[in-house]
């Protein structure tokens, strides 16, 4: 189980869904949900350096996150590179298209889930893998 997650996406409706899903699932104990990377961008700069223990264990993000300064994989990049490697971290989205999935990759995105109201047979998927990612041990991985 994971402790706490976090999604960042600007679709409020499918936070819901979202959260309904990792609910039936048992997946996490503590669920945030914010609708820009901006926001996420300020949380994870104040827990670096001082505060790692408060970042959550595993962060799920739009890849384009309508009102922010900048996309998922920007979002994914800076994470991994500015605030240290220290969560389980891809990209939710619709989209399917091989660039964008390259770029995330170079981000270090551990893997992308294609977004639909359907998402809890993904989301189970992913449940199951978690723990290699964690370890840093599975390859990138697209859940369809």
């Amino acid at each position: 189980m994971i402790n706490t997650l976090m999604l960042i996406d600007d679709e409020n409706l499918f936070h819901l869904v979202f959260e309904d899903a990792c609910s039936l699932l048992d997946m996490a104990l503590v669920i945030e949900s914010l609708d820009s990377s901006d926001e996420a961008d300020k949380r994870f700069k104040s827990w670096f350096p001082d505060s790692p223990q408060e970042r959550p264990e595993c962060v799920f993000v739009d890849l384009n996150i309508i009102g922010s300064s900048f996309d998922g994989i920007e979002l994914i990049d800076r994470i991994n590179h500015s605030y240290g490697n220290g969560v389980v971290i891809g990209i939710i989205s619709s989209s399917s298209d091989n660039q964008e999935i390259e770029k995330a990759k170079k981000a270090g995105a551990q893997f992308w889930i294609i977004k639909s109201d359907d998402i809890e047979p993904r989301l189970e998927e992913f449940k199951e893998d978690y723990d290699g990612y964690v370890a840093k041990t599975n390859p990138f991985k697209i859940y369809k």
